[in-house]
Formats: structure tokens, sequence, C-alpha cells
């Protein structure tokens, strides 16, 4: 898993989008991270941070195979 420092460019899967941000703080186990454009910070864990957008969608096409098809009547 690759270490962030502040400032560094990251990116990470928000509402089924792949979203660049930048590590704005780091706390204990958890990367704050700004959305470029935009005000306000989202704590994110470690293994939810990602190098590219190539990673990031990766992970959520995993995510998506993994969920059940769950359908409502």
């Amino acid at each position: 898993m690759k270490r962030y420092g502040i400032g560094d460019t990251c990116y990470i899967v928000e509402d089924g989008e792949v979203k660049r941000g930048r590590v704005s703080a780091k706390k204990e186990n958890s990367y704050f991270i700004q959305f470029v454009g935009s005000c306000g910070a989202l704590q994110v864990d470690p293994e939810e941070v990602y190098a590219t957008p190539e990673e990031a969608q990766a992970a959520q096409e995993r995510e998506e195979k993994a969920r059940p098809n769950v359908r409502y009547l």
C-alpha cells in the first residue's frame, strides 16, 4: 500500500465515480482528501486511496462484482 504525503494527488471512488483529489491531512490511520476545485474534505481509509485513475476504476469494478444483485419488490 502506497503512503501519501500532504499535497499528493490521489484518486478515490465516491458515489460510483472516480474522483481526483489531494491529500490535505493525515490522522492516525486515515487520510483527509480534498477534491480538486472544491472546499471541504473527506476522511477515508488508506485502502480506499489510489495512485492512478486506472487503479480506482479497477477497485470499483471489483466492488461491483462482489456486490450481490438484489431485486426489491
